[in-house]
């Protein structure tokens, strides 16, 4: 009589140890987020997942797909997932935008490691994050964009919104052995108020606060302020543009 093991291990495509354990897709991204959280997405290795879950990286491609970056697309679709998790039934459109924003850059800080790959590589990419277009679509459309012009606004608002969390949380160097961050800090510093005399007049104010002249990143520092003002800019730009400008959304 065969045993259980032999039953599994006979599935198309599916060998060993994964077929004992019930290795599935939803196990493997989520341990290619903790790899990221923990080591950083530039250190990130198919074969180290692969080894930690106990198996061949071919049973990793067979579950999520043939390339990295079809996981890495997995895995930027698990962090967006629950963007629509605070919408209000009687939401309008402006308020809708405003908390999948704020949801995102919320999600997103719950794994700033992985943030690179949300807002700046284009191999996260894929149809697992069609909730997160649609939701945005959909609140313009309700504003009455449509054709170029809503097309236009979805790239103020994902380039905008989501890049600026993307630059909030980019990654200080792996290693500081050198002391990167006190000498960062030291030359701010001693800037030359003659050849810089507003950046000098305002130093205490932007010193490690601002995007440029920063050694910490949005993780240790907070850019809560800043971001708000960028949603209000961009959303109340678009209902400036929006046809139906009637519209408020709340």
């Amino acid at each position: 009589m065969a045993s259980h093991s032999d039953k599994n291990d006979k599935k198309p495509g599916l060998r060993g140890r994964a077929a004992t354990v019930g290795l599935d897709k939803a196990q493997i991204v989520n341990a290619a987020i903790e790899q990221i959280d923990q080591r950083g997405l530039a250190a990130f290795s198919m074969r180290e997942l692969a080894r930690t879950l106990g198996v061949s990286p071919a049973v990793i491609y067979w579950h999520v797909g043939g390339r990295q970056e079809d996981l890495f697309a997995e895995v930027s679709a698990v962090i967006t997932a629950a963007l629509t998790d605070d919408f209000e039934p009687d939401q309008g459109w402006q308020e809708r935008l405003r908390s999948v924003f704020r949801r995102y850059r919320y999600l997103v800080h719950q794994h700033p490691r992985v943030a690179p790959l949300l807002g700046a590589q284009m191999k996260s990419n894929g149809v697992a994050n069609l909730v997160w277009v649609e939701t945005v679509l959909a609140a313009l459309a309700e504003a009455g964009f449509e054709g170029e012009s809503l097309r236009d606004a979805f790239n103020v608002l994902i380039g905008g919104l989501s890049g600026f969390v993307t630059m909030e949380l980019a990654p200080p160097p792996a290693d500081d052995s050198s002391g990167w961050q006190q000498t960062f800090a030291d030359r701010v510093a001693s800037f030359d108020a003659e050849q810089f005399p507003h950046t000098h007049a305002v130093l205490p104010l932007i010193s490690n606060r601002i995007f440029v002249l920063r050694w910490q990143n949005g993780a240790d520092v907070s850019y809560d302020s800043s971001f708000e003002m960028l949603l209000d800019i961009i959303i109340d730009g678009l209902a400036q543009r929006a046809p139906r400008s009637d519209n408020t959304g709340g």
